[in-house]
């Protein structure tokens, strides 16, 4: 059975056990599990499967935190070329004066500084993968540059005179549409299809309900194991949270939402308010109405602590609720155990 069909499941309903087992297969074959049931995210993965028995280069988009270098990993660990190396750059992330000498590599004295020659990322990622993230940021003189490497396979350090050739196959991405950037002027045509030999688009989280509680199960494990934190689940009130949350963000502010939920819940049980704790300046000063009364909190000098404006909460809930504890406890969702010893923490 190929890594498609385990994905493919008939019963949409499948217990999140049963789909973390066939994660775990899918590790043996690519290192980077692969999570989803929605009909959007199995088409992607069946055309990433097609994408892995060719060498042809490969254009992956969709909004940033979909999962490209995902699918770009997953592509190249289910290749010929996996027992090659996967190296990845972001191009908007590296200085245009500098990105020529990570790609191309230098000569030693090349420029200032250039204290020893360099192998660029294209020498290291001979007989395996390289990939191009966020290639719209790339800027026009390089673009020129990177497509005389794609038509003649060869590459020239910088302050060389001595071509290279190189044997690595590219798989780039961008959350631009590059389309959108040629009629811009912004992004060389001839370069966006020798790019775009195969289009490959990562649908965001927004367009994939059915997978968003399977991410969210299959991160809570693993930070579970590497928080080494015992037990822990999601309540009802958090799985609604989650299940209902835009996560513009995707797949990336989930994990992210998930892991910091992991760390500051207490006890086994994680709630909404796990999720929805905010750090910034703005949101501690910002008045958030409940029935006729308000919650604030005042600072001045330092931020308080975590467990200050948890407490203030619960204390403000509670006064509320007229001193009713377990009705605040309902209310706010959490279990009258920890909303007690939040209170008694003060």
């Amino acid at each position: 059975m190929n890594s498609v069909n385990k994905f493919e499941m008939q019963n949409k309903q499948m217990s999140f056990d049963q789909v973390f087992s066939q994660a775990e297969i899918c590790k043996v074959e690519a290192r980077n599990p692969i999570i989803g049931v929605s009909p959007k995210f199995v088409l992607a993965l069946q055309l990433a499967r097609k994408c892995s028995t060719c060498s042809s280069n490969v254009f992956i988009g969709g909004e940033s935190g979909a999962g490209k270098e995902v699918f770009a990993k997953y592509i190249h660990e289910t290749s010929h070329r996996k027992n090659g190396p996967f190296i990845a750059i972001n191009c908007s992330a590296i200085p245009e004066n500098l990105l020529e000498s990570e790609l191309f590599g230098h000569a030693k004295g090349a420029f200032t500084g250039a204290n020893d020659k360099k192998v660029g990322l294209f020498e290291e990622a001979e007989n395996g993968t390289l990939f191009l993230d966020e290639i719209g940021d790339l800027c026009l003189s390089l673009q020129a540059k990177l497509l005389r490497v794609l038509q003649e396979k060869k590459i020239k350090r910088v302050g060389e005179n001595q071509y290279r050739s190189i044997n690595c196959r590219i798989i780039s991405a961008s959350h631009k549409n590059l389309m959108t950037e040629v009629n811009e002027k912004k992004f060389r045509e001839d370069l966006y299809f020798r790019l775009n030999v195969i289009p490959l688009n990562v649908p965001p989280l927004r367009e994939r309900p059915e997978d968003i509680m399977l991410l969210a199960d299959f991160f809570l494990n693993k930070f579970i194991k590497e928080n080494k934190c015992g037990s822990k689940y999601f309540a009802d009130e958090a799985k609604t949270y989650i299940q209902t949350n835009p996560w513009r963000g995707n797949v990336r502010e989930l994990e992210n939402a998930v892991e910091r939920a992991v760390i500051l819940s207490s006890g086994p049980v994680i709630h909404r308010l796990d999720f929805e704790v905010n750090f910034g300046t703005e949101a501690l000063s910002k008045v958030t109405t409940v029935s006729d009364r308000a919650f604030t909190m005042s600072y001045s000098g330092h931020l308080p602590s975590l467990s200050d404006v948890i407490h203030s909460y619960i204390v403000f809930a509670v006064n509320t609720n007229n001193g009713a504890r377990d009705k605040t406890a309902k209310d706010i969702g959490i279990d009258r155990k920890t909303l007690y010893r939040r209170l008694d923490l003060a």
